[in-house]
């Protein structure tokens, strides 16, 4: 079999649900791999296989020349096409995008905790989404998650996460009631080294479906990963901050990123003055 139809049957495949894939391959007399591994997500009580189980099966469902209809009921939360009736042997290999869509919650939830779109999935322990109030006025973004965010699934709750509440509060703002927290990317780069352009653009569309949700008043950028990827520069930090800037039109104000005013203490007191310029736009208009 050509390697190109085969990750096109796999594109197609990789949410299906397990049950009913599993069922599809009784009908077709398929016996299931012993090697599945299978996810369950905090947000989904159906089981899903991952992309290697499908791929897994994918040789045997193809011989049987499964119709299309029967692929298109196992698999949720999609609107676009599948898988046609006849897979073409020189069909090209589909380009694994990240789209924005018109998602809930539990929807995002989901796709983010499943997603295999970089290779940071292959060494996570878990996707990190949120804290705070999904209906908060004011959002704060970062770049990624740490050690401590990997560990326990939730953004800035280390050293630097440590920082950010005690800059929240002297905003005379609740952590958990008054904010919501996320990052750009959403799991953990080895070694806590910088993301990469391929990973930024892979996962990007999951935080701008957030902004999209939360309809935040005021966005907060921490660290020049988040301004550059919401205004789409490459200008530095301390060019963009010290000025109120939008995105679509959303007020937005860039700052420096806890974990660098822990190692530059020095910055502190042009971090307070841009989150003073926050609270005046936000508070006079």
């Amino acid at each position: 079999m050509q390697k190109n139809t085969m990750d096109l049957l796999v594109g197609n495949l990789w949410q299906v649900n397990s049950d009913k894939l599993a069922l599809l391959c009784q009908n077709a007399a398929i016996p299931l791999p012993k090697l599945l591994q299978i996810t369950i997500p905090s947000t989904q009580q159906s089981q899903t296989f991952s992309a290697e189980s499908v791929r897994a099966i994918a040789p045997a469902l193809l011989n049987q020349k499964l119709p299309a209809s029967s692929i298109e009921a196992a698999k949720p939360y999609t609107a676009e096409p599948l898988v046609s009736n006849k897979l073409e042997q020189n069909a090209p290999k589909p380009q694994i995008t990240n789209t924005l869509e018109d998602l809930n919650w539990e929807q995002l939830a989901h796709k983010v905790s499943i997603c295999e779109n970089c290779k940071l999935c292959e060494n996570r322990t878990q996707t990190v989404l949120e804290r705070g109030n999904r209906s908060a006025k004011w959002m704060f973004i970062g770049e990624g998650p740490g050690e401590q965010e990997d560990l326990q699934g939730r953004p800035f709750v280390g050293a630097s996460g440590q920082l950010l509440d005690r800059m929240i509060a002297a905003m005379k703002l609740n952590t958990e009631e008054d904010v919501y927290i996320a990052n750009v990317i959403k799991c953990r780069p080895p070694r806590n080294r910088n993301p990469e352009p391929e990973e930024i653009n892979s996962c990007k569309n999951y935080l701008l479906q957030q902004i999209k949700l939360v309809k935040p008043q005021m966005i907060i950028t921490l660290g020049r990963y988040a301004v550059q990827t919401l205004l789409d520069t490459e200008l530095a930090v301390g060019k963009l901050r010290g000025k109120l800037h939008h995105y679509q039109d959303i007020p937005l104000i860039a700052t420096y990123h806890p974990s660098y005013l822990l190692r530059t203490p020095s910055a502190k007191k042009d971090a307070w003055d841009d989150l003073q310029l926050a609270m005046r736009h936000y508070f006079n208009g």
